[in-house]
């Protein structure tokens, strides 16, 4: 297993709001190389690195200084190492030593990590965020992260030291501080994730819902305030979101299972990993554009009812956006496939349906005209969907 490799996938995963990169933090000893591979993995992507060493700043190289407007208003000007991140572009904006910042730091940071936007300046979304830190124990004057800001980053704790042939390799080839050699280009990396993308992403989106829809306490289990794991990862709305798209990019990187669950871990927690896995033993789903363009075939099994709803799922998440490829045809062939299926409880149906049906994604008429399975579908579920108040209007 080999966490530069995930660390790598973590660059190159998209994330929302078209952004690139999933914010990750890595935690280990001291001396264990972790700036070092840091700075390799993105330069050899061809990402520039900006390094901002987070213990020797204060809130104001986060947020901006205020700046009084023409009309009285307040502006927030943003630090010079935002401007530098911006101009280089395709860059990573590295905050070391994180679990040295004051509280009041921290705090400043969590616009910053999400949303990527210093003050009132917004990052380019080619910009990643990486954080690394000691352990709290083997910091000098550290503090456990917040768990707002924790919650916010993928975190590969007990980092994978770089063993003793690696060191040695390196040691020999880059240890006089010779450049790393880009070996990819960034841009045409990033064209090479958004072609495999859609198709990716629902497949993992309709395999996490299904399973939070089965699993519904573990959809957020925030620790105890004060407990080790408030600062490691664990399940939340937003950790689950992510985590779809950590499990989509391990699937384009080419990840081994062991590390698609650590880096889907490093955002859930081990534990919600666990039962995913477990939940995955044996699903074996179809590809959903095979599916809808008869490629491929699907047979209820009735003793796996959470498959089924797996496989609707992922059909809805392919088809539901206004841009995917082939919309009509395939989202016919889902209503199709759906109406095929009424007969089962209106649970297995019910989420694939109502992401048809969303005001936002609404895909209940196929070239101007209503759908008919769609028709046979929503009468069957007129009663779900009155109550949820989505067909008003269609």
């Amino acid at each position: 297993m080999s966490d530069t490799a995930i660390l790598r996938a973590a660059l190159f995963t998209p994330g929302p709001r078209h952004v690139w990169g999933l914010p990750i933090r890595i935690i280990g000893g001291p001396g264990t190389a972790k700036s070092d591979l840091v700075t390799q993995v993105a330069r050899a992507a061809g990402l520039h690195v900006q390094v901002v060493i987070a213990s020797l700043r204060d809130p104001t190289d986060f947020i901006g200084l205020p700046v009084p407007g023409n009309n009285g208003s307040v502006k927030y000007a943003p630090p010079d190492w935002a401007l530098q991140a911006a101009e280089l572009g395709n860059s990573v904006v590295f905050l070391d030593e994180i679990s040295t910042c004051a509280p009041a730091v921290q705090a400043a940071l969590l616009r910053v990590v999400l949303d990527r936007v210093v003050g009132d300046f917004a990052l380019p979304p080619t910009v990643r965020i990486v954080a690394a830190q000691n352990s709290v124990e083997d910091s000098a004057g550290g503090y456990d992260l917040a768990m707002p800001l924790a919650n916010r980053f993928a975190t590969l704790a007990d980092w994978q030291a770089p063993d003793a042939k690696a060191w040695a390799s390196w040691l020999l080839s880059a240890g006089n501080g010779d450049e790393t050699e880009t070996t990819t280009s960034p841009q045409a990396e990033q064209e090479r994730v958004m072609q495999r993308w859609p198709l990716e992403y629902a497949k993992a989106s309709g395999v996490i819902s299904t399973f939070i829809n089965r699993n519904p306490s573990l959809l957020h289990a925030q620790p105890q305030a004060g407990s080790p794991q408030a600062s490691l990862p664990w399940p939340s709305r937003r950790t689950w979101a992510m985590a779809t798209r950590a499990m989509a990019a391990a699937a384009i990187h080419a990840l081994t299972e062991a590390e698609t669950d650590r880096y889907v871990g490093a955002l859930v927690g081990n534990a919600a990993v666990t039962e995913l896995r477990s939940f995955l033993a044996n699903l074996d789903l179809p590809d959903p554009a095979d599916l809808l363009d008869g490629k491929a075939k699907f047979t209820h099994d009735r003793d796996r009812m959470d498959r089924t709803m797996a496989v609707f799922s992922s059909c809805a998440a392919l088809v539901a956006p206004k841009s995917a490829e082939a919309r009509n045809t395939r989202g016919a062939a889902l209503w199709a496939l759906l109406n095929d299926h009424m007969a089962l409880a209106a649970d297995i149906v019910w989420p694939a349906v109502r992401a048809l049906c969303n005001r936002e994604t609404l895909l209940i008429r196929i070239d101007g005209k209503m759908c008919k399975d769609a028709e046979a579908v929503l009468a069957r579920l007129k009663p779900l969907f009155k109550a949820a108040g989505l067909l008003a209007g269609a």
